[in-house]
């Protein structure tokens, strides 16, 4: 089936293709089908799409039916886990320690204001809801994994997951989209922060060239809680991570780190919406892409101080390197800032550009190979991006790169 094809049938068709099961969540489906249905596939008059190119994934022909793929092997971790596979919680591959939990999720909740309509395509077509529970006053410093596995041709996968830390819980969260098959990956996480959480997260997506992948992140942060995001992309002929965070607790606060390498035809997007509608909340937003060969690159990030948010604190930094000379190789960065009150600090700022040649000529008058002069400007480039990253999470990505 064709994603352009769903708006053409009736909720109970949906509901038969997909084989989803009828029980007492089978409202939310048909809400989130409704929704879906109403807001239709985004088109290059989108706001939040339109240079995106996520038209590439509407004539695809995926596989209606999720099943459970094959198994694929993991490289042995002192983390814990939880791994899900074409969608389904996998609980032979995963590991939990006692303050945290995973269980069906018999009360979703549905946001009916969004104007994504692949989060409401989560909605719908998930094969089961799960809450993931770090318990009241749990603190753990091992990191937990959560891993998405697909490896079955041509297939789709939609998940809807809820992630809720209680108060004064802490979580060192390593999510990582390890996708190897033609496939599109649809997944929505959601993230709650009560009264003193605290949160670091890692998103790591490292996927086929042939893969497309949409990832929707909803944050609620409440009072004095705070969250540190880091967003890896690397990988995926498509891909959009969409972030929004809701800073609706007075203190909370957000620190959000991007690194983007596309190559090759590949398209890599990251969009940012940070809305501020608490007292003495504060955003600190730092982006970097470096973009090569015919790749496409786009950052959309925006911080909205709402008029209840006396003593935001809020800053905003996107930064684009083009390695290529190619005209198809493109980097689109849109900063923004939306303000609503008086009494606030904000800062904003974007740069787009290319390797220095004077840099480059200096290092090689110095006896440094051009090749290894442009390594080490790029990596000046990245590094106040890449050190912030955690060290649990660095020593995978090393590895990696």
């Amino acid at each position: 089936m064709k994603l352009i094809e769903i708006n053409a049938f009736t909720k109970a068709n949906i509901l038969k293709k997909f084989s989803l099961p009828y029980n007492d969540l089978t409202n939310v489906r048909i809400d989130s089908i409704e929704k879906f249905q109403t807001l239709g596939l985004p088109t290059r008059k989108s706001e939040l799409f339109s240079k995106t190119g996520i038209r590439a994934i509407y004539e695809k022909e995926y596989l209606e039916e999720q099943v459970s793929g094959f198994y694929t092997e993991l490289k042995s971790t002192d983390n814990y886990r939880i791994v899900f596979r074409k969608g389904f919680y996998s609980p032979f591959q995963s590991n939990l320690p006692k303050g945290i939990t995973i269980k069906f999720d018999k009360e979703p909740t549905l946001d009916k204001l969004s104007s994504n309509p692949f989060y409401y395509l989560s909605g719908a077509l998930n094969k089961n809801f799960y809450e993931i529970k770090v318990e009241k006053g749990f603190h753990v410093e091992t990191p937990l994994e959560i891993i998405y596995l697909d490896d079955l041709y041509k297939s789709q996968t939609h998940m809807y997951i809820t992630l809720k830390l209680e108060e004064n819980s802490r979580l060192n969260l390593y999510e990582k989209v390890l996708i190897n098959a033609e496939t599109f990956f649809n997944h929505t996480l959601n993230v709650v922060l009560e009264k003193d959480s605290k949160l670091v997260h890692v998103h790591e997506q490292k996927s086929q060239d042939n893969t497309h992948i949409i990832n929707t992140y909803n944050y609620t942060q409440n009072e004095n809680s705070s969250s540190k995001i880091y967003s890896y992309q690397d990988g995926a002929n498509l891909a959009i991570a969409l972030w929004n965070v809701d800073l609706a607790g007075e203190n909370a606060n957000v620190d959000f780190t991007a690194l983007q390498l596309p190559t090759n035809k590949q398209k890599l997007n990251t969009l940012v919406n940070i809305q501020h509608n608490a007292p003495n909340t504060t955003s600190n937003q730092l982006i970097k892409q470096i973009i090569n060969d015919e790749a496409k690159g786009l950052v959309d990030a925006k911080v909205i101080a709402g008029h209840n948010a006396p003593g935001t604190k809020a800053n905003q930094l996107c930064n684009s390197l083009l390695l290529s000379k190619k005209a198809s190789a493109q980097s689109y960065v849109k900063p923004q800032l939306k303000i609503f009150i008086d009494e606030l600090e904000a800062s904003h700022g974007a740069t787009v550009g290319s390797l220095s040649e004077e840099e480059l000529y200096y290092l090689m008058s110095r006896g440094i190979t051009k090749e290894n002069a442009r390594l080490m400007l790029i990596d000046a480039f990245k590094k106040d991006a890449y050190e912030r990253f955690p060290t649990w999470a660095k020593e995978d990505l090393d590895e990696y790169q």
